[in-house]
């Protein structure tokens, strides 16, 4: 293995298994599989390192026919796989940037309203009293209060989408090795 490649082994029952959770087994114990590219994932998500190394994932799976056939088009199989996922995710990233600056949109509205609130208050009770206070604060801080859930959709609710656009392009680039055992 070359020091700028990440290699990954994973056992698997049948290759149908890299992209299928396999069914679970009762009579070969409480062992239950995940799908090998969900495996992958979950190395690499727990890893960081991805980002920077190349990635080969070095399949061990029971020879036979199923493997032999299904072996040379592997490779084609994951580049399909991950350009779903890649369009899935960037779709939803298109709806979270839509849906921050709906509510942004709202939210701004709903800080108008509660200033324009406070100064109404103001000019009918004064600015004196401390119920005149506690309602002009109140009506501001609820007016930012509004904004909340609209800066968290626009600073970070995109980031697992944007990664995962980042995480299945670089997974279409992935050297697979079919290791009949």
């Amino acid at each position: 293995m070359a020091d700028d490649t990440l290699e990954i082994d994973i056992h698997l029952r049948h290759l149908r298994n890299f992209f299928s959770t396999p069914e679970v087994d009762p009579f070969e114990g409480e062992h239950i599989d995940e799908a090998g590219i969900d495996q992958i994932i979950d190395e690499l998500r727990a890893g960081r390192i991805w980002r920077r190394r190349r990635v080969r994932a070095v399949l061990h799976v029971p020879a036979g026919e199923e493997t032999a056939s299904l072996a040379p088009r592997i490779a084609e199989a994951l580049v399909n796989y991950c350009d779903k996922h890649v369009q899935y995710s960037r779709r939803k990233l298109n709806e979270v940037r839509a849906d921050g600056l709906r509510a942004l949109a709202v939210g701004v509205l709903f800080l108008a309203l509660c200033i324009g609130l406070a100064g109404a208050i103001e000019k009918l009770i004064g600015s004196d009293s401390l119920a005149s206070r506690f309602l002009v604060e109140g009506a501001i801080i609820a007016g930012w209060v509004g904004l909340w859930r609209p800066i968290e959709i626009l600073l970070f609710d995109w980031w697992p989408y944007a990664l995962d656009v980042k995480l299945y392009g670089d997974l279409r680039a992935m050297d697979i090795v079919v290791r009949p055992v």
